[in-house]
């Protein structure tokens, strides 16, 4: 591939949904809303309904442009300690997050959320097979796929001296098991190195999922979870994103990815954009030999290494 031919190819994976896309994905979650509103068992709970993804993110791109919602129950809190946080400290906090007693358990909560899906959307309209969304089917022309999460707010005290905490998302899934999601500090923390790069953060996250779409249509990589790839981009460091022109700084990122990734321990400190999980361990989708693929394949597709 020549550099005139990746210039060209990379102005356009570089940009987000077009405005009609933008009004589709807007439109799911307008309907969302409204499901949940008029779902009679709702009546005066405290409910929190937001997106998340790289939707709000601004990151997704035509292939991936799927919505990602959470119905969150305030009515009470899922809570954990940072390890260093003393057992005396833990116990002082404890005191102020008084047992949950009431009829809001997370398989009510799951129940309730998809009753009020499938009023809206019909059964044929919903897909409740997945172990943590309920899936919206997309209906061309008007809205594209959304995933609903149903999930519990969550805090992760870090002291107790004064008492601070990082504000999460937990969610328990059909088969009990549990997640915690920080999309808070996901959406601030992209922002601010968005801004630091001058754009560059994002349109370098857009260009990494469009090759990976490629990569997955030709048959040389598998399908991997989007969001990885925002997660990638987010570990690059500000400078090489900020490289002049777009066919330099796209190889500049691979580049720099490429390295820890062969390396022993290399990625050991790497995050997700919240800076609170770790990229790579048991609790994700991929593995590092998956990076390792998509970036190889990459550098190779776009002609930056043989």
């Amino acid at each position: 591939m020549t550099s005139i031919d990746r210039g060209t190819l990379l102005s356009q994976w570089i940009k987000p949904s077009s405005d009609s896309e933008q009004e589709r994905q807007e439109r799911a979650v307008r309907m969302i809303k409204d499901a949940i509103k008029s779902h009679a068992p709702f009546g005066g709970v405290d409910i929190r309904i937001y997106a998340k993804g790289s939707y709000e993110n601004n990151t997704n791109v035509k292939r991936d442009s799927d919505v990602d919602i959470v119905v969150e129950c305030h009515e009470c809190t899922f809570y954990d300690f940072l390890p260093e946080v003393t057992p005396a400290d833990r116990e002082y906090a404890q005191q102020f997050l008084p047992p949950y007693g009431g009829p809001w358990t997370p398989t009510a909560w799951r129940r309730e959320v998809v009753a009020a899906m499938a009023n809206r959307f019909g059964d044929s309209g919903i897909d409740t097979s997945g172990n943590i969304a309920i899936n919206i089917a997309e209906v061309i022309g008007s809205r594209p796929n959304a995933d609903v999460v149903p999930s519990f707010p969550h805090r992760r005290f870090r002291n107790a001296h004064p008492m601070n905490w990082d504000q999460g998302s937990h969610v328990v899934a059909r088969d009990g098991s549990e997640v915690v999601n920080w999309p808070i500090q996901q959406l601030e923390n992209g922002r601010a190195k968005n801004i630091r790069t001058g754009g560059r953060y994002k349109n370098m996250v857009r260009a990494l999922k469009n090759v990976e779409n490629v990569l997955v249509k030709a048959d040389l990589l598998e399908d991997l979870p989007s969001y990885l790839m925002e997660c990638l981009v987010y570990n690059v460091a500000d400078s090489s994103l900020k490289t002049d022109d777009l066919d330099s700084a796209f190889r500049q990122v691979l580049l720099d990815l490429a390295l820890p990734l062969v390396t022993a321990n290399g990625t050991d400190h790497w995050t997700e954009p919240n800076e609170i999980k770790k990229l790579f361990g048991d609790q994700q989708k991929w593995t590092v030999q998956d990076a390792h693929d998509l970036v190889f394949t990459s550098l190779k597709f776009m002609g930056y290494i043989n």
